[in-house]
């Protein structure tokens, strides 16, 4: 009975193990996946949320040209305030500098500032 507990174990694990045909997420993907949630800008955006509240602007991270991969990858493993770190089974480092592409090359999104001003409706 254990013997086939075992090779039944075996199989749905081998069964899981991913393709080498399977396409794995790129640095827009990537961000979608683990990053937009809180970073894109808007309201409801935990990482831009404080700075609406305090009236700066809110920088989107999509084609931000001044971030450096040295300090993205140093957030990211680290965590920033009330950011988690992701470990290097969670981003790779690889994974890491196609996202730090998909920020410089992309096409910001629209801003809108986080207080209107001052005769604007």
């Amino acid at each position: 009975m254990n013997k086939l507990a075992i090779l039944s174990l075996v199989a749905m694990l081998g069964a899981c193990k991913t393709s080498p045909n399977s396409v794995k997420p790129d640095g827009a993907e990537n961000y979608a996946l683990n990053c937009a949630g809180c970073h894109n800008p808007g309201p409801g955006h935990p990482a831009t949320m404080l700075l609406d509240q305090l009236g700066r602007p809110v920088p989107a991270l999509i084609g931000r040209k001044d971030l450096e991969l040295d300090y993205l990858k140093a957030v990211v493993r680290q965590g920033l305030i009330e950011m988690p770190p992701f470990r290097p089974t969670e981003l790779s480092d690889e994974e890491i500098a196609e996202i730090y592409a998909y920020l410089k090359d992309a096409e910001p999104p629209a801003q809108t500032p986080a207080i209107p001003a001052k005769g604007a409706p």
